[in-house]
C-alpha cells in the first residue's frame, strides 16, 4: 500500500514536474512571437495617440471657421482698399462714400477707415476728420510693417468691443498708413450660436487669439480668465507653437488637454481645451498592460485565424487596393472574371468599386464634352464680338468717306483704329488653343501696321522698324496692352515729322525680361513743330491702360526723338469667386 502510494506520488510529480518544463520551454519559445506582439502593439498605440491628435486639431480648426473666414476676408477687403489709396484721397468725400459702401455691403464689418502717418484720419466711414494720432494703439499699428489683427475693447468710434484689421499702404513706395477694418465681437458671438460644426461635449472651450496673446473671441466658455490655460504658459507662448497637441493641468489644478491650431499664419491661433476626464486622456495617452501568453491553443487558433484572414481577406483586400491604384494612376480596369474566390462580403465591395469606377469614367467623358462644348460657345462669342466689331468699323468708316471736314475724319480714324484694335484682340481670342492666352506680340504687329495704313493713308510715309517677341498675356492684361500701343501707334502717326527732309520714323520693341517682366518701348521723330496741338485723350488713354496694367511709365522727349517705355510683370490668371 505504502509502496504504491509512493510510486503514484512520483508519478504525479513527474507528471507536474513535465507540465511544468513544457510551459517553460513553450514560453521561452514563443518569447520573440510575444515580444513582437508588445512592440507591434506600442507601435498601434502611437498611431492611434497620433491619430486621434490630428481629430482634435481638425475639430478645433474647424470649429473655429466662421472666425478664420471672417478675418481672411477683412485682410483680403483691406488689401484690395489699399491698392486704391491714392485715387480714394484724392477724392475725399467719394473716398469715405466708398468705404461707407463697403461696410455696408456686408454684414460683418462696423467700421473702415485709412490712417495716414500722420494721425489725422479724413477719410473713414464717419464722414468727419478723426484725430486718433494720440492713442498709442494706433501709434503701434502705424509702426508695424505687416498685417496686424488686434482686439479693441473701447474703440473710438463704436465705442463696442472690436476685432481691428488692419493692412499698410504705401505712396510713392513709402509707408504712409494702414487701412483699417471693424469687425464687432458680438457678430462672432451671433453667428455662432446655433449654428455651425457641432461642438464634442469634452470640447470645454474654444479661444482665438492673436500673435501677441490677445485673446479676439471665447466660445463656450463665458469669459476668459487665465486659470484656464496649461500651467506656465500663456497665449504669448502658445502663439510661437506649430499645431500641437499636449496634456497638462491648468492653473486650477484640473486635468486638461490643450490644442493649438495657428489659422492666419503669425496673426490668428485657436486654442481648443479639452476635458481629459471624458475619455479623451486615454486615446491620447494611455497604455495597454503587457500582453499575458496564453496556452498553446490559443496561439494555434491565433495562427489558424491569421492564415484563414490571408487567405479569405487580406490577399483580396490587396488585389483590390491594387486595383484602386491602377485605376487612380491610369483609370485601367480589371479584366472580367478576377475576384470570384472573394467571400461575398468582399465580393460586394468589389462590385461596388466597379461601379464606382465605371460612373467616375462616365462622369469625366460627360465633363470632357461639356468642356468641349464651352469651348465652343467661347470661341463662336468671340468671333461674333469680331465680326460686330468690324462691322462698326465698316460704319465708321462709311461715316468717313462722307465726312468733308479734315478734323472730323482725324478723330472717327482714331475711333476706327481703337475699333479695329478690339476686334483683333477677339480674333485672336478664338483662334488661338493657348490655355486662354493670347500672343500680344502678334496683336502688336498687326495693330502697328493697320495704324500705318490709316496713317498714311493722306500723309507721308513712314519707316517702322520693329523687334516684337511672342508675348503671351491673359485676355485681362492683353486687351489694355494692345489698346496701349494702339493710342501709341496713333499718336506717333499723328504728331511723327522729321527734320532735315528725312522720312518721319517709328521704332517698336515688345520684349519678355528676367522673369515675369515685360518691356514695351515705342520710339518715333518727332521735331517741335510736327508735334502741333494735341488734346491730351491719347494720353490720358495711355496712362489709363497702364494703370490697368499695373506698369510703369518713362517719357523721354528729346529736340527730335520721343520714347515711351512701359515696363509691367505678365500676371496669373486669377478665377472669379463665382467660378467656384
Amino acid at each position: 500500500m505504502t509502496a504504491g502510494v509512493s510510486e503514484t506520488g512520483s508519478a504525479s510529480k513527474w507528471w507536474d514536474g513535465l507540465r511544468v518544463r513544457l510551459v517553460v520551454m513553450m514560453s521561452l519559445a514563443l518569447l520573440p512571437v510575444g515580444l513582437i506582439a508588445i512592440a507591434q502593439t506600442r507601435a498601434v498605440t502611437e498611431k492611434v495617440r497620433r491619430n486621434t491628435e490630428l481629430a482634435l486639431l481638425a475639430t478645433v480648426e474647424q470649429s473655429a471657421v466662421e472666425e478664420r473666414l471672417a478675418i481672411q476676408r477683412a485682410l483680403g477687403v483691406a488689401d484690395s482698399v489699399s491698392v486704391m489709396v491714392p485715387d480714394l484721397l484724392a477724392d475725399k468725400e467719394g473716398c469715405s462714400r466708398r468705404l461707407s459702401m463697403i461696410v455696408e455691403s456686408s454684414e460683418r464689418f462696423s467700421f473702415a477707415g485709412i490712417i495716414p502717418t500722420s494721425g489725422i484720419m479724413e477719410c473713414s466711414t464717419t464722414g468727419e476728420t478723426l484725430d486718433v494720432s494720440g492713442l498709442a494703439r494706433v501709434q503701434e499699428m502705424l509702426s508695424s510693417t505687416g498685417p496686424l489683427v488686434r482686439v479693441t475693447m473701447n474703440p473710438t468710434v463704436s465705442q463696442t468691443p472690436v476685432i481691428t484689421v488692419s493692412i499698410p499702404f504705401y505712396l510713392n513706395e513709402q509707408n504712409a498708413g494702414r487701412v483699417a477694418l471693424s469687425i464687432p465681437l458680438a457678430s462672432f458671438v451671433a453667428s455662432n450660436e446655433g449654428v455651425g460644426v457641432p461642438r464634442p461635449e469634452a470640447l470645454k472651450d474654444l479661444i482665438t487669439f492673436n500673435a501677441k496673446g490677445e485673446v479676439l473671441t471665447v466660445r463656450a466658455g463665458g469669459a476668459f480668465n487665465d486659470s484656464r490655460l496649461p500651467m506656465g504658459l500663456s497665449l504669448a507662448s502658445l502663439a510661437e507653437q506649430k499645431s500641437t497637441a499636449f496634456s497638462s493641468n491648468n492653473r486650477n489644478g484640473e486635468d486638461r488637454i490643450y490644442t493649438v491650431v495657428p489659422i492666419e499664419k503669425g496673426q490668428l491661433y485657436v486654442l481648443g481645451i479639452w476635458d481629459a476626464r471624458s475619455g479623451l486622456v486615454d486615446q491620447i495617452g494611455g497604455s495597454y498592460p503587457a500582453i499575458l501568453f496564453p496556452a498553446l491553443m490559443w496561439l494555434t487558433s491565433l495562427v489558424v485565424v491569421l492564415m484563414a484572414t490571408h487567405r479569405l481577406v487580406l490577399r483580396h483586400v490587396r488585389s483590390l487596393r491594387r486595383q484602386m491604384v491602377r485605376f487612380a494612376r491610369d483609370r485601367t480596369l480589371r479584366e472580367d472574371g478576377s475576384g470570384s474566390e472573394m467571400p461575398a462580403e468582399l465580393r460586394e465591395i468589389q462590385n461596388s468599386f466597379d461601379t464606382m469606377a465605371y460612373s467616375i469614367l462616365q462622369d469625366e467623358a460627360r465633363l470632357e464634352n461639356a468642356v468641349h462644348e464651352k469651348n465652343v460657345l467661347i470661341r463662336e462669342i468671340h468671333h461674333r464680338v469680331k465680326n460686330n466689331l468690324q462691322l462698326i468699323s465698316s460704319i465708321v468708316n462709311m461715316q468717313i468717306r462722307n465726312v468733308s471736314n479734315e478734323e472730323t475724319k482725324s478723330i472717327l480714324r482714331r475711333v476706327q483704329d481703337r475699333v479695329l484694335s478690339l476686334a483683333t484682340i477677339h480674333r485672336d481670342l478664338y483662334q488661338n488653343n493657348a490655355a486662354g492666352r493670347v500672343n500680344v506680340g502678334h496683336l502688336v504687329k498687326e495693330i502697328l501696321e493697320n495704324s500705318v495704313d490709316i496713317g498714311s493713308a493722306d500723309g507721308e510715309a513712314v519707316q517702322v522698324k520693329q523687334d516684337i517677341d511672342d508675348v503671351m498675356l491673359y485676355p485681362d492684361q492683353a486687351v489694355p496692352m494692345s489698346l496701349l500701343a494702339a493710342e501709341a501707334a496713333t499718336n506717333a502717326m499723328k504728331y511723327a515729322s522729321s527734320a532735315n527732309g528725312s522720312a518721319p520714323w517709328i521704332h517698336v520693341s515688345f520684349k519678355v525680361g528676367e522673369g515675369k517682366q515685360r518691356i514695351f518701348r515705342f520710339s518715333n521723330s518727332a521735331t517741335g513743330e510736327g508735334r502741333g496741338e494735341s488734346t491730351g485723350m491719347g494720353t490720358r488713354l495711355i496712362n489709363a491702360f497702364a494703370i490697368q496694367l499695373g506698369a510703369d511709365i518713362d517719357i523721354t522727349a528729346t529736340e527730335d526723338t520721343y520714347t515711351m517705355t512701359v515696363i509691367f510683370e505678365a500676371a496669373e490668371f486669377l478665377p472669379q469667386a463665382e467660378s467656384y
